[in-house]
């Protein structure tokens, strides 16, 4: 099997759920981003010493492969089994308390690290700020959306956690 299917010479892609769409599609812009998000977050793991915060980024990269699969499929099912769920959210916030408190100041990153860590938070705001509309449309589900918001608090308490440490 070649990895070129010249289906996007005409502007247009199969989705995992073996949909044609425009390259254009909401379907797109959407899987792109958790695209870029978990690209980020290979990143900044790659520059990481702690084992903790690999398998916190470890497990947010699996459930955001479940959900570009339910982006892509319109909904759980076929190889989404493990969808982002309410104790996903509770595990979130478990994590960021874990933490300690955010800070009362302005803070600048500059680990290499963290600064990683920084920016995949702001491909995470870009991601929440883009499932926005689908969450109004009701094409998400609530809880995935609330995932979202609670990870790039996550993400920033981890930047702040390695930039203290």
């Amino acid at each position: 099997m070649k990895i070129y299917t010249k289906v996007g010479d005409k502007g247009e892609t199969m989705t995992y759920g073996d949909i044609k769409v425009p390259k254009d599609s909401w379907i797109v812009d959407i899987n792109g981003d958790i695209d870029a998000l978990q690209a980020g977050l290979d990143l900044a793991k790659a520059h990481i010493n702690d084992e903790r915060l690999k398998k916190i980024i470890d497990y947010i990269n699996l459930k955001l492969w479940q959900l570009g699969g339910e982006i892509s499929l319109g909904g759980i099912g076929k190889n989404v089994t493990n969808p982002i769920i309410e104790e996903d959210l509770e595990m979130i916030e478990s994590h960021i308390n874990s933490f300690g408190e955010m800070p009362s100041h302005f803070v600048r990153f500059n680990k290499l690290g963290s600064v990683h860590l920084n920016e995949t938070r702001v491909r995470c705001r870009v991601l929440e700020r883009n499932l926005t509309q689908l969450l109004r449309a009701e094409l998400i589900r609530e809880v995935v959306y609330k995932y979202i918001n609670r990870l790039s608090d996550l993400l920033f308490m981890m930047s702040y956690y390695l930039e203290k440490s």
